[in-house]
């Protein structure tokens, strides 16, 4: 017997390109109030970074949050991760699938569409403001970008502050998109108050599925970081590759700081902050554009962590 509407889990997807602020808009989330019980997919790459304070238990694929949701990291595809963790003992009361960065959300909100378990409530998208005329225009990242706009039915629009002209990058948005609610986070990704808003106009019947964004171009690699690195040595190599490097995420220890780091570089911009307190590996995740010089780059953080753990200067 097919399931009714009301007995399918509402599923929320949580989409944008690289450096958005997905998983700070989703710590939130989980800081403010999902429902209990909820089940949350985390598709991108590189290792989880769910705030310590909301942990209460973590094994190598799921981790048991403190309001009683689970958040895992099953491996396989992510149709086969969500289907492994449709059959907990427990069935989710919600469901939040936070995708990759160079993931197209409607191929992903089509899971909901097939599922006889799962509805689709929304499909959310992140976007860098200060990145959206070099994500346009761009001819590896445009077409993903894009696509992710083009998903969603609800935009958050991080940092959008420091552009020179905030209405004519929410126009431009609204161009890609005429349906969805968009809204001004204001300051630094994930900030929590939206300072503008333009609700969508009546909502037209549409396609929320297309055709997958081509991915040709990317590449990606992951490299074990056991030494402590020097935090502004690192600054300066992925600046200097920032032509070729799209996103770097992970978890190291520097020289100057006693516990373990979370760095991200996204926007040509590195930010780090302390990592929760637990055990884990120190490694570095990179994606960016496939090529020579990309390659490059890898092979020179690589003897940057072999070096920093044989203790070399």
């Amino acid at each position: 017997m097919k399931p009714s509407d009301a007995a399918r889990a509402p599923l929320t997807v949580i989409g944008g390109f690289l450096g958005a602020g997905k998983t700070t808009y989703l710590n939130d989330l989980i800081r403010e109030g999902i429902p209990e019980h909820s089940l949350i997919v985390i598709n991108d790459f590189g290792d989880i970074n769910i705030d310590a304070e909301l942990i209460d238990y973590r094994d190598e694929q799921l981790i048991q949050l403190t309001n009683g949701c689970i958040c895992c990291t099953l491996g396989g595809t992510l149709a086969e991760q969500l289907a492994k963790a449709m059959r907990l003992k427990e069935a989710p009361r919600a469901v939040f699938i936070e995708t990759s960065g160079v993931a197209d959300p409607a191929r992903i909100a089509d899971i909901a569409r097939l599922s006889q378990r799962l509805t689709l409530k929304e499909v959310v998208c992140l976007v860098d403001g200060e990145q959206i005329e070099a994500n346009r225009h761009d001819p590896l990242t445009g077409e993903t970008w894009r696509a992710q706009i083009q998903a969603a039915t609800r935009i958050l629009v991080n940092r959008l502050s420091t552009t020179n002209d905030v209405d004519a990058r929410l126009s431009e948005l609204r161009q890609l998109n005429a349906t969805a609610a968009i809204h001004d986070m204001g300051g630094p990704a994930g900030a929590a108050a939206d300072q503008r808003s333009i609700e969508s106009p009546a909502i037209t019947a549409r396609a929320l599925y297309h055709d997958t964004a081509s991915q040709s171009g990317w590449q990606s690699a992951s490299l074990t970081m056991p030494g402590a690195v020097d935090i502004d040595r690192l600054r300066d190599l992925l600046l200097d590759y920032g032509d070729v490097l799209l996103r770097a995420k992970g978890f190291l220890y520097c020289r100057d700081r006693q516990q373990r780091q979370l760095l991200q570089f996204s926007g040509r911009r590195l930010n780090s902050q302390p990592a929760p307190a637990r055990s884990g590996r120190c490694q570095l995740v990179c994606i960016g554009r496939a090529g020579g010089r990309f390659e490059e780059l890898i092979a020179t953080l690589s003897r940057l962590g072999q070096a920093e753990a044989a203790g070399v200067a």
